[in-house]
């Protein structure tokens, strides 16, 4: 992160990301989702839960896989998370013309325990990525920024989405907002015509269980990287599974091989005295 996105992120608990998804990938993306969503338009007709989810969108299309580890997005989620982030869920998500189907201004961690939530700004981030302009009628996410570090059990406050508390996010196509879990939020109503359409993923740490929508089906195909493999819960041989790193160390990189060697040496003595280190 730069110092004002840090700034940003741990005092408000989001970040609007403008134009970090390159066009082409957003094309691409545009068009599986639009050619899924046709697909499964029986499903969302029959559906009572004011908004549709297209299941297991990383078989859907390589494009959905390209955004998990976004070039532009991934140091930014790194330190939002953490070197041992992997994926934990995704939502390709259609919220049609209607009421909100999200509960007001809530964190969606409200119900986790064994964390204090306030005090641990780095356990679990979403980042919604945006492929269509939207409108300020559409179905917008608004947050209400600091509430990250709230109490768990702190009282829901009744604001109006109109108050000045609260923040509207109005994205373009190529944006992606990055946000705390805790943070209290919220989905407005979409009054316009045309249905919102969002990508929704979730990212933790290696050691929370993940659910199936966030590991492909090919991973031998796509898990082509240290990270990407990281990601999708695949395990580096021989390493505690609380000790899963990503140093981010590129070792086809001339300069970085050094480098690379004393990564891996210090990472080899960290975990040889670790609590977590098998016995």
């Amino acid at each position: 992160m730069t110092t004002d996105q840090r700034l940003c992120y741990e005092s408000l608990g989001f970040l609007h990301l403008r134009n970090v998804i390159p066009q082409e990938l957003v094309r691409r993306v545009k068009s599986a989702f639009d050619l899924a969503a046709e697909r499964f338009g029986a499903v969302a007709a029959s559906s009572k839960a004011g908004y549709f989810d297209i299941p297991d969108i990383l078989d859907v299309d390589d494009s959905f896989v390209d955004l998990v580890d976004l070039e532009p997005l991934t140091p930014v989620l790194l330190e939002a998370v953490g070197c041992d982030i992997q994926l934990n869920h995704t939502h390709a998500r259609v919220f049609p013309p209607g009421k909100t189907f999200t509960a007001p201004w809530h964190s969606d961690l409200s119900d986790v325990v064994g964390i204090d939530l306030g005090h641990s700004l780095n356990f679990f981030v979403k980042v919604h990525f945006y492929f269509e302009d939207l409108r300020p009628d559409q179905g917008c996410l608004a947050f209400l920024p600091g509430t990250h570090r709230l109490p768990q059990d702190y009282p829901r406050p009744k604001i109006d989405e109109h108050a000045k508390a609260a923040v509207r996010i109005v994205p373009k196509a190529g944006d992606a907002v990055l946000f705390n879990t805790h943070l209290l939020h919220m989905a407005l109503d979409n009054t316009s015509p045309m249905p919102r359409k969002s990508l929704i993923y979730a990212y933790s740490h290696f050691w929370l269980k993940n659910y199936a929508n966030a590991v492909p089906s090919d991973l031998d195909r796509l898990a082509t990287t240290p990270l990407r493999k990281q990601l999708f819960g695949v395990e580096t041989p021989g390493v505690s599974y609380f000790d899963q790193r990503y140093d981010g160390v590129d070792p086809s990189n001339g300069y970085g091989s050094l480098k690379a060697a004393s990564m891996r040496l210090l990472n080899r003595l960290r975990k040889s005295s670790s609590i977590t280190t098998a016995r």
